[in-house]
């Protein structure tokens, strides 16, 4: 029973930690506060698993810095690229892309960020997990098994009300698609007449080829803003947004290297629904 209640709080405790750090980090990279993690609670479970692993099957070579740095770093990419391959069959849907990372793995994992989570993981190991430690036998003295099956209960409402909540994404954001392909077609005739106008008055007001070019550049931008625009007006587009959680519009949000797979325009969508939640504060 005590292994129980020490393994569970320490899956907490890390899983914490990590949230911890990808929502500070994210939030100072983008200049604003981002809500991190898949789950709505604070945690993300890919660290509790990951620091559980580390520490029940490498701590007894912590005292060999080299040995603990290099089956860290491969314990928490094979964590990592099973996670990612797993969110990705689930919910078709995959949350991280390291394609921009030199020597990546199908955009999963990559050696930098590998390396890193080595360096972190050997630092949790000989400086952090002793003072986690007197944490958790603080927790286990003073709540027992009581705490362990509320942070469980907990966890498990959370991830039950994720996976409904993700199953309502798919479902709108295919949607959403649908609704911006259908109003294309309507608009395309109008937008063509329009660009070919303005094009055609263009030529006619502008001598100077750069000042043409500036001008056709400002045009397209402009026609861009306008589409986002039109079709979040877009009566079913619009009730279609309104009716999307908080938790859905966070994933949008807070994980710009989402890709949806059950999209025909993934970043027209994405754009739309950040807009909307820009325009509603």
């Amino acid at each position: 029973m005590n292994e129980f209640i020490k393994i569970v709080l320490l899956f907490f405790i890390y899983s914490f930690i990590g949230w911890l750090w990808e929502t500070v980090y994210c939030s100072l990279k983008a200049g604003k506060f981002v809500y991190r993690g898949f789950l709505l609670g604070p945690y993300c479970p890919i660290y509790g698993f990951g620091i559980l692993g580390v520490l029940y099957f490498l701590e007894p070579l912590k005292q060999n810095i080299v040995i603990l740095y290099l089956l860290s770093t491969i314990l928490v990419t094979i964590l990592e690229y099973i996670t990612s391959y797993g969110l990705e069959k689930l919910f078709h849907a995959s949350w991280w892309d390291y394609k921009d990372v030199p020597l990546n793995i199908n955009g999963r994992v990559a050696l930098p960020v590998s390396l890193f989570w080595g360096i972190g993981c050997v630092l949790i190991v000989r400086v952090i997990h002793p003072k986690v430690m007197l944490f958790e036998r603080f927790l286990s003295e003073k709540f027992g098994i009581l705490l362990p099956i509320i942070l469980l209960l907990l966890i498990v409402s959370d991830l039950f009300y994720t996976l409904v909540n993700m199953q309502s994404f798919k479902k709108v954001t295919a949607q959403i698609s649908t609704a911006v392909e259908d109003r294309k077609q309507e608009l395309s005739a109008v937008l063509t007449e329009k660009r070919d106008e303005l094009s055609a008055n263009l030529t006619e007001l502008k001598q100077s080829v750069s000042e043409e070019l500036n001008e056709r550049k400002q045009l397209k931008a402009a026609e861009r803003t306008s589409w986002l625009e039109e079709f979040k007006e877009t009566p079913t587009i619009k009730k279609l947004l309104t009716h999307m959680s908080f938790n859905q519009k966070r994933w949008v949000r807070n994980y710009p290297n989402l890709k949806l797979k059950n999209v025909k325009n993934p970043s027209e969508v994405q754009q739309i629904i950040n807009k909307n939640k820009k325009n509603s504060k």
